[in-house]
């Protein structure tokens, strides 16, 4: 879908994780104020309208799409959507990091030709990228396998249309000196437009809680191209 010429909404789905927080960021580039996981994601419908769950973190979905709609089997073990949180209370600190990379790669390749594909595939994203993989990036930067891991949960992001601009630009800049400066504006211009073109329907969608978090990021990415281009 041609994400420049349509509108975009987010809503907000729970996995009853509590992310770990992200290294901060060097005050120069961003200057905003501290915001919680907590404080209400700013939407055009509630999460519990469409889910019955509780917002813990953003999951965008494209226009139209109705979560209600699709015939999911119930249960922990069979709905599909339930397998990340599944897998990851599984998980313990004594396993490495990559056993519960390799799950939810398989679980991804299974579900690929799936409509809640996208889900699924910002559901890991944020569970490896806030709960493992930035954690251990912080204390071995240059660490090949973990570089590679952010790249695929970033193509994840960028494939999902994920609106997390927040998330994508630390992505980004954790993949400054891999990736080419080319793949690196292509990802952060299409987040930061996607951000920028859902339509405002009230000053709190861009000055309170994740709505200011977004529109905050997304002039960081752009900031972040100029700077690339320079």
């Amino acid at each position: 879908m041609n994400v420049s010429g349509r509108s975009l909404y987010v809503i907000a789905i729970s996995l009853g994780l509590g992310f770990a927080s992200c290294k901060p960021e060097p005050k120069e580039e961003i200057q905003t104020e501290a915001t919680t996981q907590t404080e209400t994601a700013s939407a055009p419908s509630t999460p519990e309208d469409e889910t019955g769950l509780e917002a813990d973190f953003d999951i965008t979905f494209p226009e139209g799409f109705n979560l209600a709609s699709l015939s999911l089997p119930e249960g922990d073990t069979k709905d599909p959507l339930k397998q990340v949180e599944r897998l990851s209370m599984m998980h313990v600190m004594q396993d490495p990091w990559t056993k519960l990379d390799r799950q939810y790669r398989e679980l991804l390749l299974v579900h690929e030709d799936e409509p809640y594909l996208f889900i699924l595939q910002q559901q890991a994203a944020n569970v490896m990228l806030r709960n493992h993989l930035f954690g251990h990036y912080y204390q071995d930067p240059s660490n090949p396998q973990l570089l590679e891991a952010i790249g695929f949960y970033t193509k994840q992001l960028l494939e999902a249309k994920s609106e997390d601009a927040e998330l994508v630009y630390k992505c980004l800049r954790a993949l400054k000196d891999t990736w080419p400066d080319d793949q690196l504006t292509q990802v952060a211009m299409a987040t930061a437009n996607r951000v920028q073109a859902r339509p405002v329907t009230s000053s709190a969608d861009t000055t309170q809680g994740r709505g200011k978090y977004r529109h905050t990021y997304a002039r960081a990415l752009k900031k972040m191209v100029t700077n690339l281009n320079k």
